[in-house]
């Protein structure tokens, strides 16, 4: 093969190729999440990423404070700005009931003013894949209660949003068991 035929073929597998590209869909083509910061406190959470919105709702929704908080569903209020409005509102009544934590427990864990640290992850688990403004995750759940041992449980998460520019939102979750 001569020089000139090389170029050639380079050229025009060069061209072709980029023919080609020119008409299909690649990341950057995708319209970009611009969606705005959310408010203190989550300041630090990404709109733009789903896994991070469930991971800091979760945590959120099970962070609980029984010397503060009466029962359950304020910190599930807590969480509110990380969540589709409809979601908030069809669920809280559920907050009750979503960790393993009887009433007895909560009671009293109130009148022994414990601390609780909580956490949420993404594990590793199958999920089903993600669209362009729907994802859904099992999140790990930890509570641990001061000089107690810790509760762990799972729960399935599902995030939307309703434009590929928009925030993600938890709306929707279901307790593992």
């Amino acid at each position: 093969m001569t020089r000139t035929t090389f170029l050639t073929v380079v050229i025009t597998l060069a061209l072709v190729t980029a023919g080609c590209a020119a008409n299909t869909a690649t990341l950057s083509d995708e319209p970009h999440c611009r969606a705005a910061d959310f408010a203190p406190p989550f300041g630090e959470v990404d709109p733009c990423s789903a896994e991070s919105v469930l991971a800091a709702a979760v945590t959120t929704v099970f962070g609980y404070w029984p010397s503060e908080h009466p029962d359950q569903r304020v910190a599930f209020r807590a969480a509110r700005l990380l969540m589709d409005s409809a979601f908030a509102q069809r669920a809280e009544p559920a907050a009750l009931v979503w960790a393993p934590v009887s009433a007895t427990q909560w009671q009293q864990w109130r009148n022994d003013a414990t601390t609780i640290a909580a956490s949420a992850r993404v594990t590793s688990d199958d999920h089903p894949a993600d669209t362009a403004t729907t994802a859904s995750r099992v999140l790990a759940v930890e509570l641990e209660p001061r000089n107690q041992p810790p509760i762990r449980w799972a729960v399935y998460a599902h995030a939307t949003r309703t434009t590929t520019g928009s925030a993600w939102l938890l709306s929707g979750m279901e307790v593992l068991s």
